[in-house]
């Protein structure tokens, strides 16, 4: 004859515990601070749709989230919001988020005034994007940790524009810079904002700019300039890789002297 197997008693303090835990959506559900959460639960934890008001940030301001969520924390798809002195929220992000940051593309709008749309990495500026600053100011182009970095072109409120290299928000490699309030464009290589070499000419419709120059530049009838132009700009350019490898040498011995 079988024996049966004994089952093992389960305590209720454990039945008890799982039974409270949140799955499912809830109406609203608040902490300990006083935040207000009202969605969808897994496994005791904030998982699917939701939204979610702050009530105490270190500037005292409220804060609704409503969106993706995923093991409590901010993933997927959300928009942000905070609210201003008159008690209405005004939206500050709106876009992709990974485990409670920014990640992917999204739009943000700063508190100054201005506007950000394209990729972003671990909340920060990541990728290509378009940037409106405050001042008037416009740039398109690479970003890298919340810097530019890369290929971009930034626009002047005065319509003067530079397309070319960037490195950590200065530029910094070959470029353009189009002088379209006098009527120039100037052409060369930039080590951290400074043009270390360039060449000036006019463009086509100087007498038609907002303030043109008096006199146009003449133009230079020296034998070679094009082969000395280029090797002046190689020079540069060399210069600014043998920076770049430098500060490489200094990071990395830094780095291995670190205990």
């Amino acid at each position: 004859m079988p024996f049966l197997k004994e089952m093992k008693k389960i305590p209720r303090s454990e039945i008890l515990e799982t039974m409270s835990k949140k799955k499912g959506l809830r109406h609203a559900i608040f902490n300990t601070v006083g935040d207000r959460y009202i969605g969808e639960w897994k496994e005791d934890e904030k998982t699917g749709k939701g939204a979610l008001l702050t009530r105490y940030r270190p500037r005292r301001e409220r804060q609704l989230y409503e969106g993706d969520f995923e093991r409590g924390f901010r993933h997927g798809f959300g928009v942000l919001a905070y609210e201003n002195e008159d008690h209405v929220f005004l939206l500050e992000y709106r876009g992709n988020w990974k485990r409670g940051r920014m990640n992917g593309f999204g739009l943000r709008r700063y508190r100054d005034g201005g506007v950000y749309i394209g990729n972003w990495k671990h909340g920060k500026r990541d990728g290509y994007g378009l940037m409106w600053y405050p001042n008037g100011e416009f740039y398109a182009g690479d970003w890298v940790k919340d810097k530019r970095q890369g290929l971009g072109m930034l626009i002047r409120p005065d319509t003067s524009r530079y397309e070319g290299c960037w490195y950590e928000d200065m530029k910094h490699g070959k470029g353009i810079f189009l002088h379209l309030v006098t009527g120039q464009k100037q052409q060369g290589v930039w080590t951290r904002d400074v043009c270390v070499f360039c060449t000036f000419k006019d463009i086509r419709y100087r007498q038609s700019v907002r303030r043109p120059t008096k006199y146009p530049i003449h133009l230079v009838k020296l034998v070679g300039i094009d082969e000395l132009c280029e090797t002046w700009q190689m020079k540069a350019l060399q210069e600014i890789v043998q920076s770049c490898l430098t500060l490489h040498k200094s990071l990395s011995s830094e780095i291995n002297q670190i205990p």
